[in-house]
């Protein structure tokens, strides 16, 4: 017996004349640290008998954090974030990598003091798209990482001058329709 018998086939249909923005909102990008997280809730598996291919990625409960923690914010440059989907592995064996990339600009001590202290720390990125959607990039059992980490001052007057960032996990970019909690 397989394990998706019972699963329904559901239309992918789309609408030809639907505006699709693209990229990621240059104010809606936050992260977490994964350990400061004390409720972590997961989309459903594939054997409950509500699964539907909109629920298999869909988190409407909130993330709950240890008292005093939460989300902090990061400003991206316009036009330069995104988050990718990866299916990797032999035929057979895939699995699934987000890859959230985006450029901060400027190089301050603070930005430089982040990328020291959090360089290999288990995170959580909550990204938002320009069309509102907010992505998940990391769950509750597959944390994000910075896997590659570029800085540059720029060389003259019309350079770009700041850091560029590339996160990863082993997880689908879960769609989180809840809300973002700050630290207290």
């Amino acid at each position: 017996m397989s394990c998706f018998e019972n699963m329904a086939t559901e239309d992918l249909d789309q609408c030809l004349n639907q505006e699709l923005q693209a990229g990621v909102s240059e104010v809606g990008v936050h992260y977490a640290v994964h350990s400061d997280i004390t409720t972590f809730p997961m989309p459903i598996n594939f054997d409950d008998p509500t699964f539907t291919y909109e629920k298999a990625v869909e988190v409407a409960f909130p993330i709950v954090f240890a008292a005093g923690k939460g989300f902090g914010k990061i400003v991206v440059q316009s036009d330069t974030g995104e988050v990718q989907l990866e299916a990797g592995g032999n035929k057979g064996n895939k699995k699934l990598k987000s890859i959230f990339s985006f450029y901060v600009a400027g190089n301050d001590k603070r930005l430089l003091g982040f990328i020291r202290a959090r360089l290999n720390t288990p995170m959580l990125f909550c990204v938002t798209e320009r069309n509102g959607q907010k992505r998940l990039v990391g769950d509750k059992f597959n944390p994000a990482y910075m896997t590659e980490v570029k800085g540059t001052t720029g060389k003259g007057g019309e350079d770009d001058k700041g850091v560029q960032f590339s996160i990863e996990s082993y997880c689908i970019p879960i769609v989180y329709e809840s809300t973002i909690q700050l630290p207290a």
